[in-house]
């Protein structure tokens, strides 16, 4: 199931990756992602360049280029992959926007927000708190207030302490242990722009 696509894997564990992307997969059905889309979403982030074609993700979750076209159209739809396409060829690959999660849970903080405007709207639809069911909608909207208070500060500081955490991190072209990059890594590090 882990991806060959083209770049060295080094010492990843072809094993592990694939039990971490069936098992993070199982999580994400599990947590209302359609269908396979949480495998897709599991495999871009365990292949090395968090990006793979169509193709590639087919062979390496043995599924119909119809189950892939419709998880990474809803990767795409929420915000979580892009579509690049390849220069000078027909081919496109799926890409993740970002390597961690801060753009979208920024706008999932957004749906916070916009959630308990109309759970409190509901609520005075509902005859206000003093009625069951305006009591039971202010007291969802006062939930979603604390989560998106609480979302919110935590972005704030991963956004400030992110760069500090990666510094503490060797860089990916550098193996720990002092070896150099693949002659085929770095030919694609500088195909797409990437080579210092």
């Amino acid at each position: 199931m882990a991806p060959d696509n083209g770049t060295e894997i080094g010492a990843a564990d072809r094993g592990g990756i694939d039990d971490f992307v069936a098992n993070f997969g199982a999580l994400m059905a599990a947590s209302g992602m359609p269908g396979l889309t949480g495998h897709v979403f599991a495999l871009l982030l365990a292949a090395p360049d968090a990006q793979l074609t169509a193709r590639q993700i087919g062979e390496s979750l043995h599924i119909s280029p119809a189950a892939v076209s419709g998880a990474t159209k809803y990767l795409a739809d929420v915000g979580i992959t892009r579509r690049l396409r390849v220069p000078g060829s027909r081919q496109v690959m799926h890409a993740l926007v970002n390597e961690d999660w801060y753009d979208i849970l920024l706008t999932r903080n957004n749906v916070m927000e916009a959630t308990r405007s109309l759970l409190l709207a509901g609520c005075q639809a509902a005859g206000g708190p003093d009625t069951r069911a305006g009591r039971r909608l202010w007291l969802n909207a006062e939930l979603f207030k604390r989560l998106g208070a609480a979302l919110g500060e935590t972005m704030e500081k991963w956004r400030a302490e992110r760069p500090g955490i990666l510094a503490q991190l060797p860089r990916p072209d550098e193996d720990p242990r002092g070896a150099q990059p693949s002659r085929r890594v770095k030919d694609t590090q500088a195909a797409r722009g990437l080579a210092e």
